[in-house]
């Protein structure tokens, strides 16, 4: 073996056999001697809401920009195999990580006793269980517990201070023997770029350099024709099956490629942009609308969010407010049952009903966290339907 793997997850929740996901991975590589050599962390889009989020504090925007797991596996292989696995309640992240492989289409036999438990080490030598008291008992910082980063490089520190205790001293050599019967899959390497906390954030520049890609000019007589053309087929905020064909026939007459395609369409939603900026305000239902063409032409989230900040970047005010009338429809999502009470209250005091499911019709999806994943989230998008915070209904 080449040494450990000291890893660390932050998952929506517990259930990793269904409903739950990983949200964030950290991987901290340490020789034989326990002496750290590298470290790698993202965080991972789970395709769904971030679960306890007041627990591991990830933004909702920020994991739906990132990628997916199966975008990770190839890179996570790299780093993990021919290591042994190290990890503080090994149980969980091994279940995890396996069942994440799993879905992804790639078994892996990977099981609770092919990993080292630093919270079972713990208890071998008689110090506290928990990753933050443990690591308080041999002296060893740990700032910003429940980011993956920092829990897993505190837990390598942990594991290497375990070498002064005897018990764990005398077969030291013998856990990097643990799960060398694992077999990983043979996959190459997509070198996926990480995605870190705060990539959202403005001045974080991961935004401004992917909408710095996008081309604002179009040249020559075919390109004009096919921006004419798309902008004729969104005008009522939709595309058939036969617009998309009208689309592909124009595009052919004018020698276009689907990248030429791409570009344009980026090309088409800067004008989108700019127009939707000429008040020097930008409102939710304006943000709403660019988010449902960007998703019509199959933009990413992180294009989308680009676009989204290149708006807000152009104009003096952004305001999150919805127009309500009397009677007018909301969705909540990703609340709490009180807050989701408590909001209910407000919104039938202004005379709003409150619907259970996204459909034609709701004036605005309620959420928690207005970057969230949900599925009700993603059928607002979808809908050209503005998801805002709760602030909306004060």
């Amino acid at each position: 073996m080449a040494g450990y793997a000291v890893i660390d997850l932050e998952t929506t929740g517990f259930a990793y056999k269904s409903l739950d996901r990983i949200c964030e991975i950290a991987v901290v590589l340490v020789d034989h001697d326990g002496r750290r050599e590298d470290a790698y962390s993202t965080l991972v889009n789970p395709m769904r809401d971030l679960g306890a989020q007041h627990i591991h504090g990830i933004d909702a925007t920020d994991a739906r920009v990132a990628p997916t797991f199966d975008r990770l596996i190839g890179d996570l292989t790299e780093l993990l195999g021919g290591r042994t696995i190290v990890a503080h309640n090994a149980a969980f992240d091994v279940r995890f990580l396996a069942a994440e492989y799993s879905r992804a289409g790639f078994a892996v036999n990977l099981t609770p006793a092919d990993a080292v438990c630093t919270m079972q080490l713990a208890r071998e030598v008689g110090i506290p269980p928990k990753l933050g008291e443990a690591c308080r008992h041999v002296g060893i910082p740990l700032n910003d517990a429940h980011a993956a980063l920092a829990d897993a490089e505190a837990t390598a520190r942990l594991f290497a201070s375990y070498r002064t205790f005897s018990a764990v001293e005398r077969r030291w050599h013998s856990l990097s023997s643990t799960g060398s019967g694992v077999a990983w899959p043979a996959l190459p390497p997509l070198r996926t770029p990480a995605v870190g906390r705060g990539a959202t954030r403005a001045g974080s520049g991961l935004l401004e350099s992917v909408v710095a890609r996008f081309d604002a000019a179009h040249h020559g007589d075919g390109e004009a024709q096919y921006i004419e053309a798309l902008a004729r087929v969104l005008l009522d905020r939709k595309i058939t099956a036969e617009e998309k064909r009208d689309l592909a026939r124009v595009a052919d007459s004018a020698g276009l490629s689907a990248d030429d395609c791409a570009r344009l369409h980026r090309t088409y939603l800067l004008g989108i942009v700019d127009v939707a900026c000429d008040d020097d305000v930008l409102t939710a239902d304006e943000r709403a609308y660019i988010v449902q063409l960007a998703n019509f032409l199959g933009l990413a989230d992180l294009e989308v969010e680009a676009l989204l900040a290149h708006a807000s970047a152009k104009v003096s005010s952004v305001s999150d407010a919805v127009t309500f009338d009397e009677g007018s429809l909301v969705v909540f999502t990703g609340h709490s049952a009180a807050d989701k009470a408590r909001l209910t209250a407000l919104a039938n005091a202004r005379g709003l009903v409150v619907w259970p499911g996204v459909k034609k019709g709701v004036s605005a999806v309620i959420a928690k966290d207005p970057g969230t994943n949900s599925g009700k989230a993603k059928k607002a998008r979808d809908m050209g339907i503005p998801v805002v915070g709760p602030d909306v209904l004060a």
